[in-house]
């Protein structure tokens, strides 16, 4: 089988009708003249052959539209990697393909492009494609047919095709770092997208005699903590609010499946004994964990700061500079004497950002180029300090003068007083509540006379909130102080002021760590593992890759309740692991079956086993299912569909013509209903009816009778939704 990706054959030739192509070095360049393309060979004839053979294997899975005139290409060569990009389109463009592929003519990536293409509704479900794309995938990546399992598949409304994703497998046993996905359009299967990821020649340990998922977590249980930490979340009215949960102390490690081997890595940089017994692996270090800053609100105008002062709660502007000029404790540069002051509200408290700027003009002549500035915010009701930072003179600076001159006056235990008498001094409080956790120097290298020279120009501080003897994962207070000048330049607190439960009635680490194994994600899997080793050229390393197999923990999210044992997520809610396949028992046969399907195939649907097709549908089921819909957008229901209510066809009518934006229409005083029933529409409702009927969101448009105050089914709730959407489609064009 060849892709075919519209009627014709376009023949083979690297001499086309008309070739445009970049040309990289040691390739070819075309030159044209007229409606004829002459092709000068560059020296490099090797790079010409492979280019030929690789262009070559790749049209025997393709077949190609005759009006493909315009071919291009570009070739990139990553040390011993190589890809190439060829592009096939049409002379004005409107219609493309391209494919990325390595040096064995492995596709890589493959998209075809049509302007023409709309979105809408599918009136095929993705079992209907299945055998088309498993054809697709036997000729695309041959090497995958047979060695792939279907994980998942949903619809993509904005371009009217479905996304197959697949995962590798071997021996039965999944390798999810090895996928093939496959887009095809609804209405004919023809491929639009195709990737893969695939190592073709590790080779895959044998998955005879392997230990129990009882021993890996045994094992497991010898090198992991469950880690009882207090987390901090926002409700849905901004209100902070406090839970306690267990948490893993790695985010990453595995059980050899063979020998009961630990791994805490799965990438590797150079020689690493983790790795010594598998051929060669291992990884960095893990990154830091970042958390943003919570962003600020608007600024308040002249008049509402002049009206805030009038009732003198907040300090002045000028004040707050004071606070933080004349705190000894502080790195505030005598030359930062341009002020900017700004008063923000941040969660109903009032907040002077202060900023101090050096603005001299730089003296390059004389090397006198530092400029020091510092920022601050101090709370307006009372003038504490809530953060700092400042710059300090670094060694860059330095080193234009005697650099060997600089007096590092302040030890690490110096520093630490600085910095604790400092906080005692405006949060004896919190403090109290803190325990150091952490003191890290501040190193900096320069060169002076091509000598390399490290300094510790400061020390860090964390000091992390406890109650009950429990840490928080993101309170406590944090700052750094300068070795040179003795001051503090960084200074922050995180802290709520929210309720604490109490940590005396926590189940047990060994309790915590049977519920986390306990979660989805548990598994036995191949996994690629990567060893890089610098290579010295100019790529800068090379990336070996093998297949392990292992017992491995991907579990997310990774909160148990450290009361109850249930998984939480990352709001400290009860983490539902939410059906998306809706693969219902009841449906077989029926009359809405393939309607059930396709909303399916785009993750809409009603949670349970069963559909309950014949079952009147709620309005608040009815809600749930519009707003997954993509083709209307969120319009809020609640003044329409009356929660746990069954809805009768006139009701259903109603929603379905607002969502779909012909409300304002259907209010108009001009309707005259035909059916023979049409005495039983409730007052208000005859403009709803009289759209619904005419666009057939019902079914037959040529009904004699519309039944307005029959219950409305979930099954014909279904066939609704799909015929509303396609009209909105039709709208829209």
């Amino acid at each position: 089988m060849k892709i075919r990706f519209a009627a014709g054959i376009l023949a083979l030739s690297l001499v086309m009708g008309t070739l445009n192509a970049g040309t990289p070095a040691g390739t070819y360049a075309a030159n044209t003249t007229g409606n004829r393309t002459h092709i000068t060979l560059a020296s490099n004839e090797e790079t010409q052959e492979k280019m030929t053979e690789v262009l070559l294997k790749i049209k025997t899975k393709l077949e190609l539209p005759e009006e493909f005139t315009e071919f291009s290409y570009n070739y990139n060569d990553y040390g011993e990697k190589a890809t190439w990009y060829f592009n096939w389109s049409t002379a004005d463009s409107t219609r493309n393909i391209n494919v990325s592929c390595d040096d064995d003519a492995h596709i890589l990536y493959l998209n075809s492009y049509d302007d023409k293409r709309a979105n809408g509704m599918p009136d095929r479900t993705a079992d209907e494609l299945l055998s088309t794309v498993e054809d697709l995938i036997a000729c695309v990546f041959p090497e995958a047919k047979g060695h792939v399992v279907l994980k998942d598949s949903y619809y993509q409304y904005y371009r009217a095709a479905y996304r197959f994703t697949y995962y590798r497998i071997e021996n039965g046993i999944e390798m999810p770092d090895n996928y093939v996905v496959i887009t095809v359009g609804c209405d004919n299967g023809e491929l639009m997208n195709a990737e893969c990821s695939w190592n073709y020649t590790a080779k895959i340990p044998s998955a005879d005699k392997l230990i129990s998922v009882e021993e890996a977590a045994a094992a497991i249980d010898k090198k992991l903590d469950m880690q009882l930490y207090y987390y901090v979340t926002t409700d849905a009215d901004g209100k902070d609010r406090v839970y306690l949960a267990y948490t893993p102390s790695m985010s990453y490690i595995a059980v050899n499946a063979a020998n009961g081997k630990l791994y805490t890595k799965k990438n590797y940089w150079g020689s690493d004994p983790e790795m010594a017994a598998d051929e060669g692996l291992n990884s960095g270090s893990a990154a830091m964990d970042s958390k943003s800053a919570r962003g600020y609100e608007p600024t308040l105008s002249d008049a509402e700061i002049k009206r805030i002062k009038e009732l003198n709660d907040l300090i002045s502007s000028d004040d707050a500079v004071k606070i933080i000029r004349n705190n000894k404790y502080l790195l505030v540069d005598a030359n930062a004497n341009a002020v900017t002051a700004n008063l923000r509200e941040i969660n109903g408290k009032y907040i002077w950002i202060i900023t101090l700027n050096d603005n001299r003009p730089e003296d390059y002549e004389n090397g006198d180029y530092y400029r020091a500035y510092a920022r601050a915010t101090v709370d307006a009701s009372n003038g504490r300090i809530l953060s700092f930072s400042a710059s300090t003179k670094s060694l860059y600076y330095y080193a234009q003068e005697d650099i060997e001159g600089i007096s590092f006056s302040y030890s690490k235990k110096d520093c630490k007083n600085v910095f604790e008498k400092f906080v005692k001094s405006i949060e004896s409080d919190k403090f109290a509540q803190v325990k150091l956790t952490s003191s890290e120097p501040m190193s900096e290298t320069t060169y002076v006379n091509d000598s390399e020279i490290t300094r510790k120009m400061a020390y860090a501080f964390e000091y992390t909130r406890y109650n009950d003897e429990v840490p928080f994962a993101s309170n406590g207070i944090y700052g750094s102080v300068d070795r040179v000048t003795g001051k503090v330049y960084n200074y922050r607190v995180n802290w709520t002021d929210a309720e604490i439960p109490s940590a005396k009635d926590v189940i047990g680490e060994a309790e915590a760590y049977k519920a986390y194994l306990g979660y989805k994600g548990f598994d036995l899997v191949y996994e690629i593992v990567n060893k890089y080793e610098d290579n010295g050229g100019l790529y800068g390393y090379e990336n070996e890759q093998i297949v392990r197999l292992v017992y491995r923990t991907a579990i997310s999210p990774a909160f148990v309740d450290a009361f109850t044992g249930k998984q939480l997520d990352y709001s400290g809610e009860e983490y539902e692991n939410v059906r998306v396949d809706y693969k219902y028992s009841d449906i077989e046969g029926t009359k809405y079956e393939k309607a059930i399907k396709i909303l399916a195939g785009m993750g809409i649907g009603l949670p349970g086993e069963k559909f309950e097709p014949a079952k009147g549908i709620t309005g608040a089921e009815l809600a749930e299912l519009i707003s997954k819909m993509p083709a209307f957008g969120y319009r809020d229901l609640k003044d329409i569909l009356y929660g746990d209510e069954v809805l009768t066809r006139e009701q259903a009518a109603r929603a379905l013509v607002e969502v779909m934006g012909f409300g304002y229409i259907a209010k108009l005083d001009i309707y005259k209903l035909s059916y023979s029933d049409s005495a039983k529409v409730t007052k208000g409702y005859e403009g709803y009816v009289a759209i619904a009927g005419a666009m057939g969101l019902f079914g037959n448009a040529e009904a004699k009778n519309f039944k307005p105050q029959t219950e409305l089914t979930r099954g014909e709730a279904a066939e609704l939704l799909i015929n509303a959407a396609n009209e909105a489609a039709k709208a829209a064009r």
